[in-house]
């Protein structure tokens, strides 16, 4: 495993959407990736961990990412979990990076 991508994930009872947020670690460079708070379900939170690899890695494979999913998580718990820093912020696809 090259990265492990941690996603915590948050359903809104009331209106029935479900939001998450993912931290992927890469472990070769002893990096930190993290995908804010946003929209989606079932494995979308696994499409956008590679999308944001394949920025850096073109050659990435899903053997190469182990995803660890939290699901029932508070609103709260998903914010923090994908907030980064703003200077750190990639907008195209959407991520903050940390060394």
């Amino acid at each position: 495993m090259n990265y492990i991508a941690i996603t915590k994930e948050y359903r809104d009872k009331v209106s029935g959407n479900s939001y998450f947020s993912t931290r992927i670690e890469d472990v070769e460079n002893d990096r930190m990736y993290i995908l804010p708070f946003q929209y989606g379900y079932g494995t979308q939170s696994e499409h956008e961990t590679k999308k944001v690899i394949k920025c850096f890695n073109k050659n990435v494979s899903w053997n190469d990412i182990k995803f660890i999913k939290i699901d029932r998580c508070l609103k709260r718990e998903v914010k923090q979990h994908g907030q980064g820093i703003e200077e750190n912020y990639i907008s195209d696809p959407g991520y903050y990076y940390q060394d």
